[in-house]
């Protein structure tokens, strides 16, 4: 059984991809598309005319035309009121997500932006200058993160500042402390009636993430985090976990598969027309099928029976196997239960396609 119903579903296609290719993101590094208009009209009429056995269709749909980096088809402003005009009502959604790119290119974007909501955008970190181009894997991405942050406020949109942590990043904390109190952040969005918002986040070690696996920090490292910039996170460290030897040690006796799911279901369309369910990491063992070669209805009947080699496994694998198997009983590796879960299913994933 999996949480994917009849009642509400999203498809996500990405029609341009993404300028990054950020070291932390669980979505991978897919190639980018140069899908058009007409295409994303087509793929969406497939889904809104697919029927089940019964003849029954899904009852509410949310088109999107963008996958990872939203806005980044230079179509962005008709392809908003596509997505509205697609969708059922009131269901085209935007997030609390900008192109952080296009704001520090496109002179016009913010204010566009403003006038939609919600008014806030988060905003990547992964240290300095030359550890945030690091870890975004792009050269200048850092200024165009403190410009999108400039154009936002201009607006009357909120920054909110994410930062991940790693290894690398541990020696340039103070710096990136001082970075904040210096472009006044706090007190310019309370100007424009906001509240800025700065965090540390976790990082899931799946997608591009389980390559960032020896940059994770462990216990010990924490002692090096300034503690101004624990008290200014709005979660603490708490997106940053526990010890992988206690969690292991819990994990052990869970004798229920992992049932991961998600709080929005949906299907992700990748530039090679491949469609994959966001349960998890867009990877093989999840993959539904290919739109072109497949058809949506054997990709439909896949999803809801939950067919892949990943959805199976997510159902019918006792967490304390994977832990058993996968779990590494002295590390001092910092990570969410959730997450810790989300590794093992990467390499049962690996494992599987030996």
């Amino acid at each position: 059984m999996n949480n994917f119903t009849m009642s509400h579903l999203g498809v996500m296609v990405d029609m341009a991809g993404c300028p990054n290719r950020c070291r932390h993101c669980w979505l991978g590094a897919h190639k980018n598309g140069h899908m058009n208009i007409k295409e994303f009209q087509e793929i969406a009429s497939q889904f809104k005319s697919w029927r089940d056995e019964n003849g029954k269709g899904i009852s509410e749909w949310s088109f999107f035309s963008w996958w990872r980096e939203p806005d980044y088809h230079k179509d962005y402003r008709h392809l908003w009121e596509l997505e509205k005009a697609l969708s059922s009502p009131e269901c085209a959604e935007r997030f609390e997500l900008l192109s952080t790119w296009r704001l520090a290119r496109d002179d016009s974007y913010a204010a566009w932006a403003a006038t939609l909501g919600p008014k806030v955008c988060q905003i990547t970190f992964f240290g300095m200058e030359d550890t945030t181009d690091w870890g975004m894997r792009r050269k200048g991405a850092f200024k165009d993160q403190i410009t999108a942050t400039e154009r936002c406020i201009e607006v009357g949109i909120a920054p909110r500042w994410q930062l991940f942590l790693t290894k690398r990043c541990l020696p340039e904390l103070e710096d990136f402390l001082r970075l904040m109190h210096e472009l006044d952040l706090w007190h310019r969005c309370e100007k424009i009636g906001r509240k800025f918002e700065f965090f540390i986040g976790g990082m899931t070690p799946e997608g591009c993430g389980y390559e960032l696996e020896a940059e994770r920090l462990e216990q010990p490292d924490l002692e090096r985090i300034p503690r101004e910039l624990v008290t200014l996170s709005r979660d603490g460290l708490c997106m940053l976990g526990r010890p992988e030897s206690e969690l292991v040690q819990e994990l052990l006796q869970e004798s229920k598969p992992p049932r991961m799911g998600a709080s929005f279901p949906s299907v992700a369309i990748d530039a090679d027309y491949d469609v994959y369910p966001n349960i998890a990491e867009p990877a093989s063992w999840w993959r539904l099928g290919n739109l072109e070669t497949d058809g949506v209805d054997q990709i439909m009947d896949t999803l809801f029976c939950g067919a892949t080699p990943g959805m199976i496994a997510n159902q019918t694998i006792a967490v304390s196997a994977l832990a058993g198997q996968y779990g590494v009983a002295d590390s001092q590796k910092l990570y969410n239960k959730g997450d810790l879960i989300c590794r093992f299913m990467h390499q049962w994933g690996i494992d599987s396609l030996k």
